[in-house]
């Protein structure tokens, strides 16, 4: 296969990708003309990062020849490039994953305890300081009871106690923070499978699995299925990565994500196509 063959591949597959992003601009009112702008930057960035990749001169014609993109536009970025978002550290996400990965904050079955708001080791302030000293353990509390993933009660004993409301970090009532959190997710499955495309090794894990010809009935069956799953290797992910974060005295520069997703369509299967399997 040639290199142009390759492209129109590649051009062809990004497109139908893009289908449900597409999706999502057009029911937020944004339009071609604003996407199309706001994608030439990110085009510069990787070619320039490319160019750097294989120790190239970083001219406007090489960025041209890379991007597509006419100079005087390169020439106008170069002025004044668009800053990069950063994310941001979240300290109610890390607060809410280690209590429920933490064994000091966990029945013997791994089930999150409910602590007392107040007090000792075993307590939701001493929670919220293990994991940082800046932020008071009062408004890591109120961000999580908005959130709906924590829940305050006051016991016979007049003792206020917080107890786990969910078992996943999805902040349904902030639309940004589950925006930002999407972005986070759904970058990092594409960098996985964008670099096992290009054959980097060693190779990560991008896998899926497939069932059709289902009722209604048995995609609910499944649905629940996978959110039980999801639930027993999110714990045992979050208590190894906190035992790891540990012995490296958290001074590493990586950062690992995993995730799943679970996805129900009705599209007519194939002639003759397995009604399961497992894809890559």
């Amino acid at each position: 296969m040639d290199a142009l063959e390759r492209q129109a591949l590649v051009l062809e597959a990004v497109c139908r990708v893009a289908e449900p992003l597409v999706r999502l601009l057009v029911s937020e009112g944004v339009g071609y003309p604003v996407l199309a702008a706001q994608l030439k930057p990110v085009f510069l960035e990787q070619a320039l990062a490319q160019i750097r990749q294989h120790g190239e001169k970083e001219t406007d014609s090489a960025l041209s020849l890379r991007s597509g993109i006419h100079r005087k536009d390169i020439s106008a970025w170069r002025q004044s490039p668009i800053p990069k978002r950063v994310s941001k550290r979240s300290i109610p996400a890390e607060v809410f994953a280690r209590w429920i990965s933490d064994p000091a904050f966990a029945s013997p079955e791994g089930i999150p305890l409910s602590l007392p708001r107040q007090g000792g080791s075993d307590s939701f302030e001493a929670l919220a300081r293990s994991v940082n000293q800046d932020v008071h353990p009062l408004s890591v509390l109120n961000e999580l009871l908005r959130l709906g993933l924590a829940e305050l009660t006051v016991g016979e004993d007049g003792v206020e106690r917080v107890s786990v409301r969910t078992a996943g970090f999805i902040p349904q009532a902030d639309w940004e923070q589950l925006l930002s959190l999407w972005v986070d997710n759904l970058g990092a499955h594409l960098d996985t499978a964008v670099r096992n495309l290009n054959g980097q090794e060693p190779r990560l894990l991008e896998q899926a699995a497939y069932a059709g010809g289902l009722s209604e009935a048995s995609v609910q069956e499944l649905a629940a299925l996978s959110r039980r799953l999801w639930a027993d290797m999110l714990h045992a992910f979050l208590q190894e990565a906190t035992r790891l974060h540990t012995q490296d005295g958290g001074l590493g520069p990586h950062l690992v994500r995993l995730g799943a997703y679970f996805h129900e369509g009705q599209e007519p299967p194939a002639l003759n196509a397995p009604a399961s399997g497992a894809a890559s």
